[in-house]
């Protein structure tokens, strides 16, 4: 009987613990997924919301094993190893980001005010349409097909960066929460380390 009853109070605390990593995930991706990041180029609306919800899960997992490493090395000793994380997390952090934004600058176009994904392949008409316009910018040959980039780039080169894109934009959004999620337990830790030698 006491065994069923600790069993029943684990599993509460169980849902409770994922209930309030799966809220958590969900409000920091919104907020680093709407403010920080805006959803890949050349997706539709139905698209971004698919994105986002990947990187929502992943939040989620990370927030998981965060929480579990936390626990386990939660002890004043550790706070610099945590400084030291969310230092190391907060550099490849910027660093995908940046490259994000470099890569969105180097593989999408303007059309319209939206932008949209260019290949890296041209199909035949393409290549003979560039031939026969070389002094055309992107945007030009973007214009010049109103936004028929499948005319000029073959639609699987577009598809690969777009998915590159996506890859690299959903891998931005647990990188950050680990950064915050590290500085929060390297605090935490290192206000327990003030509180024990003060106690001395």
């Amino acid at each position: 009987m006491a065994a069923s009853s600790s069993n029943h109070t684990w599993v509460k605390q169980a849902r409770k613990s994922w209930l309030v990593l799966a809220q958590g995930s969900l409000w920091v991706g919104g907020i680093l997924g709407g403010f920080l990041l805006p959803p890949p180029a050349g997706l539709l609306a139905s698209e971004e919301k698919v994105w986002l919800r990947l990187g929502q899960f992943v939040i989620a997992v990370v927030l998981g094993l965060v929480f579990f490493a936390g626990r386990r090395w939660g002890q004043p000793r550790y706070a610099p190893w945590w400084a030291g994380a969310a230092l190391l997390v907060l550099a490849v952090a910027v660093a995908v980001f940046f490259r994000y934004q470099q890569l969105t600058l180097a593989w999408t176009g303007d059309y319209a005010g939206q932008r949209v994904v260019v290949g890296a392949v041209l199909t035949p008409h393409g290549q003979a349409y560039t031939q026969a316009n070389p002094d055309l910018s992107r945007d030009q040959l973007i214009m010049d097909v109103a936004g028929a980039t499948e005319a000029i780039w073959t639609g699987e080169s577009i598809n690969r960066r777009r998915l590159i894109l996506a890859a690299t934009y959903v891998c931005c959004l647990p990188l950050f929460t680990l950064c915050l999620i590290a500085v929060v337990q390297a605090i935490q830790c290192g206000g327990q380390m003030t509180r024990t030698k003060r106690a001395r």
